[in-house]
C-alpha cells in the first residue's frame, strides 16, 4: 500500500537558511567598505547642519569684530570684572 501524501514528520528545507558556514568570508577591504558606510551616511546627512554652524560662527566672528572696532569699550561698560566697582567715579545720583 502506497501513501498518498508523505508523512509529516518528513524533514523539509529551511525556508529561511542562514549563512552557509562553509562560504568564504569576504575580503577585509569589503569588510572595511561595509562597516564605513553607516559612518559616511551620518557624515553626509550632517554635512548641511556643520555648514550653517561654520556660516553662523564666521559671520558671528565678523559682526564682532565689526563691534568691537566701532564701540571698543563696550564690552568693559556691559560686563565689568568682578570686584570692580560698575559705577564710575563722579557718577553721583
Amino acid at each position: 500500500m502506497t501513501r498518498d501524501r508523505p508523512s509529516r514528520r518528513t524533514v523539509h528545507p529551511d525556508r529561511y537558511p542562514g549563512p552557509d558556514p562553509a562560504a568564504p568570508l569576504p575580503s577585509l577591504r569589503t569588510a572595511a567598505v561595509l562597516a564605513a558606510l553607516p559612518v559616511l551616511t551620518v557624515a553626509v546627512a550632517s554635512f548641511p547642519v556643520a555648514a550653517a554652524f561654520a556660516l553662523a560662527l564666521f559671520a558671528g566672528v565678523c559682526a564682532g569684530a565689526a563691534l568691537q572696532q566701532r564701540y571698543p569699550g563696550a564690552v568693559t561698560r556691559t560686563l565689568p570684572a568682578s570686584g570692580v566697582d560698575p559705577v564710575p567715579d563722579g557718577d553721583d545720583r
